[in-house]
C-alpha cells in the first residue's frame, strides 16, 4: 500500500483504502501514484527509440541518411507522488 495511505484515511474511507490495497496488489494505476509504464511511454527516450523505428521502417535504404546521430538520452526521472 502506497506510503501516503495513513490509518487516519484508512478510518475515514476504508473502501477506497481497500481498493488502493487491490489495485496495489495487481500493479494496476492508483490516483495519486506514478505509473512507471506511463513515464516510461511519455519519456523522450522512448519518442526517439519510435521515431528512429518508424524512419527505419518507412525507408529502411535511406535510414542511415535520414536518422540522426544517436546521442545517449539521459534517463527520465521518475516522479514520485506517493511521498
Amino acid at each position: 500500500m502506497p506510503r501516503w495511505i495513513t490509518s487516519e484515511i484508512i478510518r475515514q474511507t476504508p473502501v477506497y483504502a481497500g481498493l488502493v490495497k487491490q489495485w496495489t496488489e495487481r500493479a494496476a494505476t492508483v490516483p495519486g501514484v506514478a505509473d512507471p509504464e506511463w513515464q516510461r511511454l511519455v519519456s523522450y527516450r522512448a519518442l526517439m527509440e519510435e521515431t528512429e523505428t518508424a524512419l527505419t521502417a518507412l525507408r529502411p535504404h535511406r535510414a542511415p541518411d535520414v536518422l540522426p546521430s544517436r546521442k545517449p538520452v539521459p534517463a527520465a526521472r521518475t516522479a514520485r507522488l506517493d511521498a
